[in-house]
């Protein structure tokens, strides 16, 4: 499941990746009501763009809206895919441990789909759940992580090369006349060959790969309260001699010290398996989560305070603070000739500077007098600023300007940063939700505001 959510996130930031839609149909077909055979499915879907891809999926029974994802914050996001595609009819703990995941990410990262792939791509093999402590639960560390702890049972299954060193380098001292006093090389078998020095320097290292793995071994066996399993490769050469170099050759060894050694017989047992003593725990109570539970902020009466003081005095909140500011002013203007009236009126509350009022007002008249714009600040139209429409699907849209003509309608909404396809999404939902009300969209308008204005027609 969480490999479905990761492809679907793959498709929604690239609709020609064809590889994760083959994937997500694959996952999707067998949990769908589909009369057509599963080669037919994919192909008839493959080859669609993201909106009309989702869109068919509804015939199946799954309706999933790509600018509802574009609309919510990045959890929200995730969770909405979760919803969608019903991925919760019991309580998962993989897709609950992921959406922590996610939730993490969106308090350090700048959230969107193309960072949080990319931190996956990175992570996605060191993430695990978090189990709770309990009386058949398995701990896997490391045998470096496992120092100077101690448990009831230990197993070790794994075999050492004790000699084995890929990575290391030594400083080789160069005795002849060069302006090249010392070099490092890779420490391997071919340095024992090039003198006296780099023999001493080969045997030098070897020793320390030795003791190093002869402590990591002892550290290893030495854990069990117990009971110790170990767990090794049975390495035999044609003579039926052990490899001393690895791990299991020392065991062999051993065993064959001991005069129990036997060539056909791969399991020995030392002391008694019953247990010296009993762990009694107490027993805490668990609830056991029967269902996850997963609702949309939207159907609640919540609202989402941005200015956080998480984010004061931080760039990210200063570029926040800055278009919500420039947001607020424009949904307090119907006409040019209340430019001056309402920046006057911050001004005079403290919310800007004189110095502040300045830029604020060369920004706001470059948006309002722009030549594509003009028509839509004129005192001969109706405007309604930051209405709130309530959709057939009963959520809630606010376009940033309504200009009306009758039955027509022109929508402007304003942006600051970059352009990026989810403005696209929305306005066009906006359309959307205005053709369902019998209005006839004349234009669907973004305006970027940054240091320059920048107007796109969708």
């Amino acid at each position: 499941k969480i490999k479905f959510i990761i492809n679907i996130l793959n498709v929604l930031n690239n609709e020609n990746d064809k590889s994760s839609k083959v994937k997500l149909l694959y996952f999707l077909y067998p949990h769908i009501n589909c009369a057509e055979k599963k080669h037919e499915f994919i192909t008839k879907l493959l080859n669609l763009s993201s909106v009309d891809f989702f869109k068919e999926l509804s015939n199946y029974g799954i309706y999933f809206k790509e600018n509802e994802f574009y609309q919510n914050p990045f959890y929200e996001s995730l969770e909405y895919i979760v919803r969608s595609f019903n991925l919760t009819d019991d309580a998962n703990s993989y897709i609950q441990f992921f959406l922590e995941v996610v939730f993490e990410f969106t308090q350090k990262n700048e959230a969107s789909i193309t960072s949080f792939l990319e931190y996956w791509d990175l992570k996605e093999d060191k993430l695990s759940i978090v189990a709770p402590e309990a009386e058949n639960a398995v701990r896997i560390m490391t045998i470096h992580k496992s120092k100077g702890l101690e448990f009831p049972v230990i197993i070790y299954p794994y075999n050492l090369d004790i000699y084995k060193d890929n990575k290391s380098k030594v400083w080789y001292k160069n005795n002849e006349d060069s302006t090249l006093k010392t070099a490092l090389i890779n420490y391997g078998n071919s340095l024992k060959y090039i003198g006296a020095q780099g023999e001493e320097l080969y045997n030098h290292k070897r020793e320390e790969n030795e003791l190093d793995n002869f402590n990591l071994i002892y550290v290893a066996l030495t854990r069990a309260v117990e009971q110790l399993y170990v767990v090794l490769e049975k390495k035999i050469n044609a003579k039926g001699e052990e490899d001393v170099k690895q791990s299991s050759g020392l065991f062999i060894n051993f065993l064959k010290n001991e005069n129990i050694w036997e060539d056909e017989k791969i399991t020995y047992i030392f002391g008694d398996s019953k247990r010296m003593q009993t762990i009694t725990k107490t027993n805490k109570e668990v609830i056991d989560q029967q269902k996850f539970i997963t609702n949309s902020w939207k159907n609640q009466n919540i609202s989402i305070v941005a200015n956080s003081s998480v984010l004061w005095e931080t760039e990210k909140g200063e570029a926040i603070a800055y278009g919500n500011l420039i947001h607020e002013i424009l949904s307090k203007i119907k006409t040019k000739t209340d430019l001056v009236t309402v920046i006057d009126s911050y001004e005079f509350n403290g919310t800007i500077t004189p110095h502040e009022k300045t830029e604020i007002t060369k920004v706001i008249s470059n948006v309002i007098n722009h030549e594509k714009l003009l028509p839509y600040f004129s005192q001969n139209v109706t405007v309604y600023n930051e209405q709130e429409i309530l959709t057939k699907e009963h959520t809630i849209v606010i376009p940033d300007r309504l200009i009306f003509e009758g039955k027509k309608v022109t929508i402007l909404d304003y942006k600051t940063g970059k352009p990026e396809t989810k403005h696209k999404l929305q306005i066009n939902s906006y359309g959307q939700v205005l053709g369902d009300l019998n209005y006839q969209v004349q234009k669907k308008i973004l305006v970027y505001i940054n240091n320059k204005i920048l107007i796109k027609e969708v």
